[in-house]
């Protein structure tokens, strides 16, 4: 990410937690990354944006975290999914982003609102699919219930649990007694046949992550093959990961098994380069279109 960029972000990411998101102004954003009007203008048109930005910075992270614990793990490892979900609280808590979600709630802005709603519904879409993986084939129609079931209890146990606590406890603990709990329930429910939500619940809603494959595809080729030709023969390594990932999206048949395993190699070997966030953009396209591909096989 761009230096001047990422000192506005920091800048607006403490104001939010220390003023909350309505009392700050742009010109608090200013004052505190100690840059002229015109300085944020060139990289965000708002402060809805700055902080759209923000969610969607922790976001990516999250998403390399969670894909970096399943490498070479199996989808019904209960461990990785437990690993997994507590990513995004712990990021959550450390980000102090709870204190943003609250401020922001009492905003009147739609725009806002909206990309928290569907923040959430990306989440709960993501546990339900991942329950899926878990979960007996028989259960597949009940793990939008549960996971909604899991997440309550969750976040209902970490409450409680500083009500009468000053120490912390493990988000992992708590998620693994809750998917307990859960889980002990399947039986009944497949015998009862009863469902609160259906499946399609979720999938109601506009799906932001619905992609043009083909299109995608193209662009994606097109920045890689800058990105190798800014990097150079020098950096042979990087070159070779690049020239990797091109070869397999250009396949008739991508083995999606490892264009996972290089992308995340791709990650680290620019992780703080130059080329850091164009990489990350390229990875995210990437991994779109090997969920596409996996989704397409079922």
């Amino acid at each position: 990410m761009n230096k001047k960029k990422k000192q506005i972000i920091d800048a607006a990411h403490q104001l939010f937690i220390e003023k909350g998101f309505a009392l700050t102004s742009i010109q608090d954003i200013l004052n505190k990354a100690h840059i002229a009007k015109g300085t944020f203008y060139n990289y965000f048109n708002s402060k809805n944006e700055c902080l759209l930005a923000i969610l969607e910075f922790v976001k990516e992270e999250v998403d390399q975290k969670r894909r970096e614990l399943a490498q070479g793990k199996e989808n019904d490892d209960e461990q990785v999914f437990v690993d997994q979900m507590a990513v995004r609280m712990n990021m959550n808590r450390q980000h102090h982003l709870l204190v943003v979600f609250e401020s922001v709630s009492f905003s009147d802005d739609i725009e806002l609102k909206a990309f928290m709603k569907e923040q959430h519904n990306k989440e709960l879409r993501w546990i339900t699919k991942r329950l899926e993986d878990i979960y007996p084939p028989t259960a597949k129609r009940y793990t939008l219930d549960h996971a909604v079931m899991l997440v309550g209890i969750v976040h209902h146990i970490m409450h409680v649990w500083k009500l009468g606590s000053t120490t912390e406890i493990e988000t992992e603990k708590i998620i693994q007694y809750a998917l307990a709990r859960v889980k002990a329930m399947i039986n009944e429910q497949i015998q009862s046949k009863e469902v609160f939500f259906p499946e399609s619940w979720l999938t109601q809603a506009i799906d932001c992550d619905t992609i043009d494959v083909s299109e995608t595809k193209r662009k994606t080729v097109e920045q890689l093959k800058s990105l190798a030709e800014k990097v150079g023969h020098e950096e042979t390594k990087k070159t070779d990961y690049i020239q990797f990932v091109l070869t397999e999206l250009q396949a008739d048949e991508p083995r999606t098994f490892l264009l996972e395993s290089i992308l995340i190699s791709l990650e680290h070997a620019f992780k703080h380069s130059t080329y850091d966030y164009e990489v990350r953009s390229i990875s995210k396209m990437v991994w779109g279109i090997i969920d596409h591909i996996e989704e397409n096989k079922h």
